[in-house]
């Protein structure tokens, strides 16, 4: 487990985007899962910058969306695609026949579950794994007690997630209560992982996923068990991590 902390946001967002960058570079055609959320946005945007001002080439990605929310279309801005599109895709040269999302507005969404993961294996696997980490600990929507063999399923949104979002969806009453997310068995076979974190409130979770006892109600945790995992965070986030463990 490597561990870098960068002093403030801007500095957070840029050193991860250079990281992400090193990996596009050393395999054109990388194959990157994608979360959404607050921690990622920002990273995004210097992805994009680096596209535009530096020539990172997008051209080769094929890029995964982690999870939806049941009935989000594309064309919903809350949407985790409509994000993505806005925050990164749609500002590089990524082809969209290089994207898949998850077809959340189908009548059968287990077998568009099913369908996912087989998309996902069919492919090679995922080379990185972009993630962020909940105050609960969950990862995509892989809420607290969520099984570590667990692959691509149809899970309800928890109630952090749904509050977070009140605001994208007019209330909390308007986000969706149910996701298709890749489970934590997807996650673990990617190859390799980075965990963002940002902001002291994302400080005491931080410090039980990758110190505390490996177990269910802390799905993070799963990823100390990860061979090829990085985790960057910025100065509050890592408040409560052991000094010896950082990387300047």
């Amino acid at each position: 487990m490597e561990h870098i902390v960068e002093t403030d946001e801007t500095a957070f967002n840029r050193r991860s985007a250079l990281e992400i960058a090193e990996l596009i570079k050393k395999k054109a055609d990388i194959r990157i899962c994608f979360a959404t959320g607050a921690t990622t946005k920002g990273i995004y945007h210097e992805l994009a910058d680096l596209h535009r001002h530096e020539g990172l080439d997008f051209s080769q990605v094929t890029a995964f969306v982690l999870d939806e929310y049941e009935g989000a279309s594309a064309d919903n801005p809350a949407s985790c695609l409509a994000r993505l599109n806005d925050q990164l895709f749609d500002r590089v040269n990524m082809k969209k026949s290089n994207i898949s999302s998850i077809a959340s507005t189908s009548t059968d969404l287990h077998q568009v579950s099913k369908e996912y993961e087989q998309h996902i294996g069919l492919a090679g696997g995922i080379d990185l794994m972009l993630l962020g980490i909940g105050t609960n600990g969950h990862i995509g929507f892989n809420e607290p007690g969520s099984p570590f063999h667990s692959t691509t399923r149809v899970v309800p949104i928890g109630e952090d997630t749904i509050h977070a979002r009140a605001h994208m969806f007019g209330s909390s009453e308007e986000v969706p209560k149910t996701g298709v997310t890749m489970g934590i068995k997807t996650i673990m076979n990617s190859r390799q992982i980075f965990l963002f974190a940002k902001g002291v409130n994302k400080a005491a979770m931080l410090e039980k996923a990758l110190f505390g006892p490996i177990t269910q109600d802390i799905p993070a945790s799963v990823l100390q068990l990860h061979p090829a995992l990085t985790v960057i965070a910025d100065e509050e986030a890592a408040s409560g991590l052991p000094h010896r463990s950082m990387n300047y």
